[in-house]
């Protein structure tokens, strides 16, 4: 394996040990702060199912903080909890891809607002490498890895950032929500053995991928050789 096809694996395969080491590190997602958000929540009368979505929809919780919380904290259905969370994680993705940008020129000029969209712009420029790299399969992989400087909205703002197509930026947003999803409800109802398969999962994913390269680089070969 040469060149670009070794720099894929191994960017793919870092990511993976990368997340499998934190997991390990910190089995319980949910932080505090969303535990004790959530639960004031819950005492003020609203369904657990529809707190476990509000808290997995705040950009700073997201999936991390709402599918544990709804399963380990609340004692919900696990299918129910990651039916809500995927739902409402992906609910703001499609006004970021629309409104960032206008919103952006119309307020960025106000200076209480330039702090927060410079903000925003750091945050995004700080994981484009990837998503540059990969593009729409790179902004789905860093949706995917449920580590604490990626998801659906940092997902969102650096496909913003990098100009990428609306329709299939909130596609593969959407499906790397739907995996990360997966991933941590294997984590928080399994432990250790969600662990090992969720590493299955990703190294399946990431085979794939690469196997779908591969097989497009030699179909390009081939139709180059009968075209001259």
């Amino acid at each position: 394996m040469k060149g670009p096809k070794r720099k894929q694996v191994q960017i793919l395969l870092c990511l993976l040990c990368f997340t499998l080491l934190l997991f390990l590190l910190h089995p319980a997602f949910g932080s505090e702060r969303a535990v004790d958000a959530a639960r004031t929540l819950r005492d003020r009368g609203m369904n657990p199912l529809m707190v476990t979505g509000i808290i997995s929809m705040v950009p700073i919780f997201e999936l991390r903080g709402g599918i544990p919380i709804g399963i380990a904290a609340f004692k919900q259905n696990p299918f129910l909890v990651y039916l809500f969370a995927v739902v409402f994680n992906i609910i703001p993705v499609l006004p970021i891809l629309l409104f960032l940008n206008p919103l952006k020129r119309l307020l960025e000029n106000l200076p209480v607002f330039r702090g927060f969209f410079r903000f925003l712009s750091m945050r995004a420029e700080k994981n484009r490498a990837l998503v540059e790299r990969y593009e729409e399969f790179g902004l789905m992989l860093f949706v995917a890895v449920p580590l604490p400087v990626t998801g659906a909205w940092t997902g969102s703002l650096v496909a913003v950032l990098m100009g990428l197509k609306i329709g299939k930026s909130f596609l593969f947003i959407s499906a790397g929500v739907l995996v990360a999803g997966v991933i941590v409800t294997l984590l928080t109802v399994l432990g250790r053995l969600g662990i090992m398969i969720a590493a299955a999962l990703l190294l399946t994913f990431a085979a794939v991928y690469v196997a779908n390269i591969i097989k497009s680089k030699a179909k390009g070969e081939i139709n180059t050789a009968h075209n001259s």
